[in-house]
């Protein structure tokens, strides 16, 4: 599953008014910078109307920065995480104290594998906003990558502190302290993250706080996740609850996107790593894990998850 490394929708009303002060006259066509700003679900054709906002010559100053951030956060949505760097680098150029590109331009080195210079970026957008829970968040897990728990769970306690209703950042730091072996305060924050945000995942990583505390955990498992039984990671699920082997997983993540592909195979092997470490597996776990680092998506929470468990493994 893609953890939840924030980035500021462009899709907003109010950063849409506040791009262009003079706003659009009624009955009018909109204009390319409120095109740009507004948008929503269609990167190609946004990032086409904040070029040509760009290259009017119309626009200066912090419009101008603004334009060249939108653009960026359209082109991470494609993963094209260069070209998004590129324009968060000329928005704060324009720009230097707004939080909001120092803040995706840290996401954009977090997605690309680069967690030091990640976390330089946040550290920049928590000077310039330091009420912003999610750059705390974002920081977080950049600390739990290079395995530094104790600092990414001192950043979830802010997160939470200033968003209490925060699932991301409920899930964030169950996992730091899952990670840590302090796996009943896990339970608990993930259990957090499933009241607030229901999904499978949240129910997966749960039980597996509960299973590794030594607390019985199939029966919630069961009752959670009985309305999200049929799409992947369903087969994860039925393992788990004993009604399957691993194979059968293996099996289930296969699919005709080579993309979606990846991505299944990559939890596949993560959550059959798992199941093995349940059983005390280590040696059946450990290529598993070895291959999550590999081949998955560097803003995958499996991948996190595998260096962790990797971390654990050297320890023993």
């Amino acid at each position: 599953m893609v953890r939840i490394n924030p980035v500021n929708s462009i899709a907003s009303v109010l950063a849409a008014a506040a791009l262009l002060a003079a706003g659009s006259v009624a009955g009018q066509e909109p204009t390319d910078a409120e095109r740009c700003a507004s948008i929503a679900n269609n990167p190609d054709l946004a990032i086409a109307h904040c070029t040509k906002a760009i290259e009017s010559g119309r626009h200066s100053g912090a419009d101008q920065a603004r334009l060249f951030l939108y653009r960026g956060v359209e082109r991470a949505a494609k993963s094209d995480y260069d070209r998004a760097i590129s324009d968060y680098d000329a928005a704060i150029r324009l720009d230097p104290k707004t939080p909001n590109a120092f803040h995706n331009r840290g996401s954009a080195w977090a997605n690309k594998g680069e967690p030091d210079r990640a976390i330089a970026d946040y550290d920049t957008a928590i000077r310039l906003s330091p009420k912003e829970a999610s750059a705390y968040s974002g920081r977080a897990v950049e600390w739990m990558v290079k395995g530094e728990y104790a600092r990414a769970a001192a950043d979830f306690d802010t997160a939470i502190r200033l968003d209490p209703k925060s699932a991301n950042a409920f899930l964030g730091r169950g996992r730091v302290r899952f990670y840590s072996g302090d796996f009943q305060r896990a339970a608990s924050d993930l259990d957090q993250a499933h009241k607030l945000e229901p999904n499978p995942y949240t129910a997966l990583w749960t039980f597996l706080a509960r299973k590794r505390g030594g607390a019985d955990a199939e029966e919630v498992l069961d009752r959670e996740t009985r309305s999200s039984r049929g799409a992947w990671p369903a087969t994860v699920i039925v393992l788990y609850l004993g009604r399957t082997d691993p194979a059968s997983v293996i099996a289930a993540s296969t699919h005709s996107d080579p993309k979606t592909q990846r991505h299944q195979r990559c939890e596949a092997n993560f959550y059959v790593a798992q199941w093995h470490l349940l059983r005390g597996e280590r040696e059946r776990a450990r290529p598993l894990l070895k291959e999550v680092q590999d081949t998955c998506p560097r803003n995958f929470m499996e991948y996190e998850g595998a260096l962790a468990e990797l971390r654990r493994l050297q320890l023993r």
